[in-house]
C-alpha cells in the first residue's frame, strides 16, 4: 500500500496535469510558483529577473484537421440562421473562467433568439500573442458542439462566404492569448461591415502580463511601454512589440470596447494608446436584493473567508500571512473556498467549483457556513470580480485594498458593505484590534442583506 507521502504526490500530479490541460500553461505556470513560494523552497522575489522573448516556434499539430468540404458541411446549419462569430484565448466548452462563463452566457442568449454562434480558439494555448511566421491552427466550436480543427487559411475561406452571404452578424473578441495579430486582422477584415466588440475581461491589451503586476510581483499601473518603470519588468522587452500589434488593430478597424465596470472602461481609456469614444459598460451581474438578515451570536468567532483561487495576484501571501498570525486566535474562524486544494491548520478548506451549470455554487456555499467576511485582496486591479457579487450576495462583509480595481472601486461608492485596508501592515493591525469585530458586528445587526445575482445579457 503507497504511503501518505507518494498518495499526496500523485493526488498533486493528477491535478496539476488537469490544471495545464484545462487552463492553459500560463495558469500552470503561475500556480507553479505559488505552490512552490507558500513553501518557501524558492523566493522568486529575489531571484534575478530574466528578459522575457517572444516563443516565435511554429505550431506543431497532432490530430486531424478537416478539410473545407467537411467544415462547409459541418456548417450547413448556417444557411438558414443568422451568425455571431467569437474569438478567446481557449475552449469554453471544457475551461472553467470569467472568460469562458461569459462566452457560455453569451452562446445561450444567441441560441435563444435563434441565432448560431461560432466560436474560435488557437490549438497552440500560448501565453502571449503569437508572433511565429507559419500559418496555425484553429478549434472551431459551433454553438455547444466541437466541430474540428481547421487551419488558418481554410477557415478564412469559409469565413468569407459566410460574410459575403450575409450570415454573419458581429463579431466579439473575448480574449487575443495565443492569436497571431496579423491573422486577427485578415478575419476582421472578410467579417465586413458588422460590428466589431472588444470584452475587457482584463487588460491584456495593455500588457502580456495582464494582471498588470511589475515583475509578477505588485500592481506596477501601466507605465509607458518606453518608461523606465516599464523596462525593469521582465515583461518590459516584449511589451512594445504587443503594444504595437494592438494599436494597430484599434487604429485599423471601428472595435467597441465593452467593459463589465465603469472602472475598468476608465482604466482602459486612460492607459491605452488610442483614443476612441466606441465604449460601452456592460456589466457582467447585477444583484437583486432581498431580505434583511439578523445578526448572529455575539460569542460566536467572526467566519473570515479567502474566495477563489489560492494564487498570488489574488491576495494569496497575504491571506497565509494573516492567518499563520491570527489562525489560533479564538475571535475568528478562517476558511478558503475553492476547487483547488491547499492545506493548512490555519483555515479550512470548503471545495467550491462555479460552472455554468451551476453558477451560485459559491454564493450557496458562503451562506451555508455562515460567513461573515469575504477576504477579496486582489493586488491588481479586477474589472469585474464575480467573488465580490457572489460575497455580496451572500451577506458578506468585504476586506479589500486598494488595488483591488472594481472591488474597491464597488466599496467606495457602498462603503456600508466592506473597508478599503491600505496595505498589509494596517491588515494585521486591524485583526489584532477589536475594530473590525466591532464594525462587522455593526454591519449585521443594520446592513447585511442577502440577494440574488442575475446575469446580463452578453450581447
Amino acid at each position: 500500500m503507497a504511503d501518505y507521502r507518494t498518495t499526496l504526490f500523485m493526488r498533486r500530479v493528477k491535478k496539476a496535469l488537469r490544471v495545464l490541460q484545462e487552463k492553459g500553461l500560463h495558469e500552470f505556470i503561475s500556480r507553479m510558483q505559488s505552490f512552490i513560494q507558500r513553501r518557501g523552497q524558492i523566493n522568486f522575489a529575489t531571484q534575478p529577473k530574466q528578459l522575457l522573448m517572444y516563443d516565435t516556434s511554429p505550431v506543431r499539430f497532432k490530430g486531424k484537421k478537416i478539410d473545407p468540404h467537411a467544415l462547409n458541411a459541418a456548417l450547413q446549419l448556417l444557411k438558414k440562421k443568422l451568425l455571431v462569430l467569437a474569438l478567446s484565448q481557449d475552449d469554453y466548452l471544457s475551461v472553467v473562467g470569467g472568460v469562458q462563463l461569459k462566452l457560455a452566457d453569451q452562446q445561450r442568449e444567441l441560441n435563444e433568439q435563434g441565432m448560431a454562434f461560432m466560436h474560435l480558439s488557437p490549438y497552440l494555448v500560448r501565453s502571449t500573442l503569437d508572433f511565429s511566421d507559419q500559418s496555425g491552427v484553429m478549434r472551431v466550436n459551433l454553438d455547444d458542439q466541437f466541430v474540428g480543427f481547421v487551419d488558418d487559411e481554410t477557415l478564412l475561406v469559409v469565413l468569407s462566404g459566410l460574410a459575403q452571404d450575409g450570415s454573419l452578424q458581429a463579431v466579439h473578441i473575448h480574449h487575443l492569448m495565443g492569436w497571431k495579430p496579423g491573422y486577427v486582422a485578415q478575419l476582421l477584415s472578410v467579417a465586413g461591415d458588422v460590428p466589431l466588440n472588444y470584452w475587457l475581461h482584463d487588460f491584456f491589451s495593455i500588457c502580456p502580463n495582464y494582471p498588470l503586476l511589475r515583475n509578477d510581483k505588485e500592481y506596477c499601473h501601466a507605465p509607458d511601454p518606453m518608461s523606465n518603470a516599464c523596462q525593469l519588468c521582465i515583461y518590459g522587452s516584449i511589451r512594445p512589440m504587443h503594444y504595437r500589434a494592438f494599436t494597430d488593430l484599434f487604429q485599423r478597424f471601428p472595435i467597441q470596447v465593452m467593459a463589465p465596470s465603469e472602472f475598468a472602461l476608465d482604466l482602459w481609456r486612460e492607459k491605452f494608446p488610442v483614443n476612441t469614444n466606441k465604449g460601452q459598460v456592460v456589466p457582467n451581474a447585477s444583484l437583486e436584493w432581498g431580505e434583511r438578515l439578523t445578526g448572529s451570536a455575539k460569542d460566536e468567532p467572526l467566519r473570515v473567508a479567502f474566495v477563489g483561487f489560492p494564487v498570488l495576484h489574488k491576495g494569496w501571501q497575504t491571506w497565509l500571512n494573516l492567518t499563520n498570525q491570527f489562525g489560533k486566535d479564538p475571535r475568528y474562524k478562517f476558511f478558503h473556498f475553492s476547487a483547488d486544494w491547499q492545506p493548512s491548520p490555519n483555515f479550512e478548506k470548503v471545495s467550491v467549483e462555479v460552472t455554468k451549470q451551476n453558477r451560485s455554487a459559491m454564493t450557496d456555499a458562503l451562506r451555508e457556513n455562515r460567513i461573515d467576511i469575504a477576504f477579496l485582496w486582489s493586488i491588481c486591479p479586477e474589472t469585474f470580480s464575480f467573488t465580490l457579487f457572489e460575497s455580496l450576495a451572500a451577506g458578506c462583509y468585504i476586506i479589500t485594498n486598494p488595488a483591488s480595481g472594481n472591488i474597491q472601486a464597488y466599496i467606495k461608492d457602498h462603503p456600508e458593505s466592506g473597508m478599503i485596508i491600505g496595505n498589509e501592515d494596517t491588515l494585521l493591525e486591524l485583526f489584532g484590534s477589536s475594530r473590525l469585530i466591532a464594525t462587522v458586528e455593526k454591519y449585521r445587526n443594520d446592513d447585511r442583506k442577502l440577494a440574488k445575482i442575475v446575469i446580463k445579457q452578453a450581447v
